[in-house]
């Protein structure tokens, strides 16, 4: 009797579960998917790899009698206000057979604005009109007015339903009034982080024009500091005045660890280590410490970073940051080995879409040759050189754009101020171009390099090399050299490096993409006249937080046998 006790015990809670839950299934006559259903209603699915489990989800018995509600609801809401909802329920399962009817279908838009609104309204005449896209262009009309400066504006956005007819009727009135301007603004910062400090990342003055973008991007380099556990924007609008009050929370873990490894055709496995300190002595500064290592490519870097270090003789609060990079690094190329001293001094500051930065660069460079070949010398190099670079970044993200345009120009020249260093000019422009149409995203990326030697040759390291992650995917990291020189791998003094992709969604936050990389690399400066290098390839994208995580797989065109696996982190376009 004690054992079957005991059993009991045992299996209450499955038989419990059991008992709890039932199979959800929808028996639909209409357009709408089981699927749309399902997220409509918060209900978690299967997995598409998960293709042996039944494709109708658990659900707690408990929530049963609110589906039907949350159902029609729903079904309104998609424009179907004249759906049938029948519940059949058993033992196992609750069938929920819909039959949706005819739609509301859009009859009239009638649109008087003094504002251009008509990009924004996307319901189209004789389509299904839907409550939440009429509740979505209504905030986006309401974010363009604030973006633009009006605050006082009067919006009266109408739908006229009717049901016997289904249609509806929208009608939209805007004015704008007057514009709003920023006010007072105040900022409340711990003891140990100075207001300036915040001020340099506002993107707005007192007296400006008022702008929710301007708010939005400050928030977005204030956080960039990385030295707040809470950022708090308040706006307190007076009339035509919008006082700020800008409230921060140091963060309380300063130390971040971060600990990768990835893979790559030519160079193989590698593992990178970061340590880095937030707010390190106060002021918002940072200090951090690089490693990588591979069978190819080893190195270690020192970074400090200080944030609003030097004031310019502007009316307003416009500062540099400094950036310091102190490193050491060893990189096996085909030919050669390159060792690497080095120090870069940055003063640099992104003023809203543009961004500048320049410094001065000390290199010393150890080139020592694995072949005996006859195309670069090899020895001690000393260079040093001022560089500066400006970009324009108008994409509507950093992390992971999805329409826009990026476009950089840098350009470093040697000067002779060391014994025996080199002197010379080169060049890198760039430029990238991103747009969404629904689930489709395409894009292209073009660079040209270019390099003018006048005094004592560059070490062969200096040149452009092409393949990797970034350029030519049918090719390692560095592996593509000047397709006319004598040798293999011999750096070029022109390149010019395209990419086409065209990416689709997959699932949810998977894309599948298609792509072309083409590449010419000539050994001489300014000769465009040799033909490019093709590479086609497929990959896969997964939406991170921090950006699209890439697995990418690419060949020559011309030559099957040359394939390239890439793994990487971060946006290309």
């Amino acid at each position: 009797m004690r054992f079957y006790f005991i059993v009991i015990i045992v299996l209450l809670p499955f038989l419990l579960q059991a008992n709890s839950e039932k199979k959800l299934i929808f028996e639909i006559n209409g357009e709408l998917k089981s699927s749309k259903l399902y997220d409509a209603l918060g209900i978690e699915t299967r997995p598409w790899y998960k293709f042996w489990k039944d494709k109708n989800p658990d659900i707690n018995i408990k929530i049963i009698p609110t589906i039907s509600e949350s159902l029609d609801y729903f079904y309104k809401s998609e424009g179907f206000y004249n759906s049938t909802i029948k519940k059949i329920e058993t033992n196992e399962s609750v069938i929920f057979k819909i039959d949706e009817g005819l739609p509301i279908l859009i009859k009239d838009i009638s649109i008087h604005s003094d504002e251009n609104i008509d990009k924004i309204i996307t319901f189209k005449k004789s389509k299904r009109f839907r409550t939440k896209e009429f509740s979505e262009i209504k905030k986006e009309i309401k974010n363009l007015m604030l973006e633009e400066g009006y605050c006082n504006y009067q919006l009266d956005a109408k739908a006229r339903v009717d049901i016997e007819k289904d249609i509806v009727s929208l009608d939209y009135k805007l004015k704008r009034n007057n514009p709003c301007y920023f006010g007072k603004i105040m900022v409340d910062t711990p003891q140990n982080i100075k207001k300036k400090i915040i001020f340099s990342r506002l993107n707005f003055e007192q007296g400006d024009r008022y702008s929710l973008k301007n708010v939005n991007r400050s928030y977005s380099t204030i956080s960039g500091l990385e030295a707040f556990d809470g950022i708090n924007i308040d706006l307190d609008k007076k009339e035509d005045l919008v006082d700020v009050k800008i409230h921060l929370k140091e963060k309380e873990k300063k130390t971040r660890i971060e600990l990768g490894v990835g893979y790559e055709t030519n160079i193989g496995p590698r593992g990178i280590f970061r340590w880095e300190r937030r707010n390190f002595a106060g002021n918002a500064r940072k200090i951090a410490m690089d490693f990588k290592y591979s069978q190819k490519e080893k190195y270690a870097t020192n970074t400090i970073y200080w944030p609003a270090f030097v004031k310019l003789p502007f009316k307003g609060h416009y500062y540099l940051d400094l950036k310091n990079t102190l490193s050491y690094s060893k990189f096996e190329f085909l030919n050669f080995v390159e060792r690497k001293y080095s120090n870069y001094l940055h003063l640099l500051k992104d003023y809203d879409v543009i961004s500048v930065d320049f410094g001065v660069g000390l290199e010393r460079i150890n080139i020592e040759k694995l072949k005996n070949v006859d195309n670069f010398q090899d020895g001690d190099f000393n260079l040093l050189f001022p560089f500066g670079k400006i970009s324009l970044d108008l994409r509507d993200s950093k992390i992971n754009p999805k329409n826009g345009i990026y476009l950089s120009q840098y350009i470093e020249t040697g000067i002779d101020l060391l014994k025996d260093s080199s002197t010379y000019l080169k060049s890198i422009t760039e430029g990238r171009a991103i747009y969404t149409l629904g689930l489709y995203t395409f894009a292209a990326k073009g660079k040209i390099g270019l390099i003018q030697e006048y005094a004592n040759r560059l070490p062969a390291s200096k040149l452009f090399f092409a393949g990797g992650s970034f350029s030519n995917r049918g090719y390692g990291y560095n592996t593509l050299g000047a397709f006319d020189a004598k040798y293999p791998q011999t750096g070029g003094e022109t390149l010019i490096d395209t990419t086409l992709e065209m990416s689709h969604q997959l699932y949810k936050k998977f894309d599948g993409a298609l792509f072309w990389d083409s590449t010419l690399l000539s050994k001489d400066s300014h000769r465009f006249s040799i033909d490019f290098v093709h590479s086609v390839g497929i990959g896969v994208r997964y939406i991170s937080p921090i950006g699209p995580v890439k697995l990418d797989l690419a060949m020559d065109v011309n030559n099957h046998s040359q394939y390239a696996l890439h793994f990487q982190i971060g946006q290309s376009f």
